[in-house]
């Protein structure tokens, strides 16, 4: 009998490093600072993949989301913002599926498609959500907007709630 191998599944890995590079690209193409923490923030990611950890996956993603914010701050465009949350929070799940997947059903099984169909319903929901946020963004309030301070509070809030509810 063969024993099983119980590493991250491979889809939800590969989904989670080609998620993490474009937040990276999307980011670092306006701003060194946030290219540099995104480059920080793949590479725990890839580490948090390689030991199986859950709390290293979480601290690349975080660091990945830091870099959509110093871009975001240093003048990227909100579409290229949002997008780059978005495909942070798919990062994140991604990993977290896969080394869950890994080590309750191990890295052979066939999960493929669940893998896919669980990435794509991520990045959907993050879609409409970033859609949302950028409708937010038009409205206009008056001379000053808090259209952008308001929509950057929820964002942490998530993104808080979503760690923590992870744990």
């Amino acid at each position: 009998m063969t024993e099983i191998v119980r590493s991250p599944a491979r889809t939800g890995s590969i989904v989670a490093l080609l998620a993490a590079l474009l937040a990276l690209a999307l980011g670092g193409l306006f701003s060194a600072v946030a290219l540099a923490i995104g480059l920080i923030g793949v590479l725990i990611v890839a580490l948090g993949l390689a030991l199986a950890r859950h709390d290293i996956v979480t601290v690349g993603s975080t660091l990945l989301f830091g870099s959509v914010v110093a871009a975001g701050l240093q003048g990227a465009p909100p579409g290229i913002t949002l997008g780059s949350a978005v495909v942070t929070v798919v990062a994140w799940d991604s990993a977290s599926t896969a080394i869950d997947l890994g080590a309750q059903l191990g890295r052979e099984a066939s999960t493929t498609r669940l893998e896919l169909v669980h990435s794509g319903a991520t990045a959907f929901v993050g879609t409409v959500t970033a859609g949302l946020g950028w409708a937010l963004f038009q409205i206009p309030l008056g001379e000053t907007s808090l259209t952008v301070p308001v929509l950057l509070l929820v964002a942490v809030i998530c993104l808080a709630g979503m760690f923590w509810y992870r744990e």
